[in-house]
């Protein structure tokens, strides 16, 4: 683990709540890894354990429609989290992420995170407030949406 580990850790969403011994004990279980442009992070329908906190670069997040034809629902850019529900509840990623151009994620893995648990509590309470925080900000650009999509097609036939 290196200074710009805990550094990364602490600039990131999931560092904002924590000290910097806290931030370096999450930083010491975190590993990273690096995409190229269109490399997949992850596939709809797959699982894994791993929560991605994007560094730096770009990642789509598609959503295929049942054919070949896929749609890119949001664009991640460095700070945002991904993966976030599966590491919480194990079920499978709804979505594709496929890297923009060249990026850099952030992986926690959940079994070192759970080890957490009895050494570093209020780490561990920390980052999922912070997980929290993410989803429902994501969930309030959601609605924002809709209601604007809903506006808009109200408009068009009224």
């Amino acid at each position: 683990m290196s200074q710009q580990d805990i550094q990364i850790i602490r600039e990131s969403v999931l560092g904002s709540d924590l000290s910097e011994s806290e931030c370096a004990a999450l930083a010491a279980i975190t590993s990273h890894r690096s995409l190229t442009k269109n490399e997949v992070l992850f596939e709809e329908g797959s699982r894994d354990d791993q929560l991605y906190v994007l560094i730096n670069g770009k990642i789509d997040v598609i959503k295929s429609a049942g054919t070949k034809e896929e749609t890119t629902m949001a664009t991640l850019k460095p700070g945002a989290l991904a993966g976030e529900l599966s590491f919480i509840d194990g079920e499978a990623h709804s979505m594709t992420l496929r890297s923009r151009n060249d990026s850099e994620v952030i992986i926690l893995h959940r079994a070192e995170f759970e080890k957490l648990i009895e050494s570093q509590p209020l780490v561990v309470y920390h980052v999922m407030r912070a997980i929290l925080r993410a989803s429902h900000k994501l969930q309030r650009e959601l609605n924002a949406r809709f209601m604007e999509m809903n506006r808009f097609v109200t408009n068009q036939y009224m």
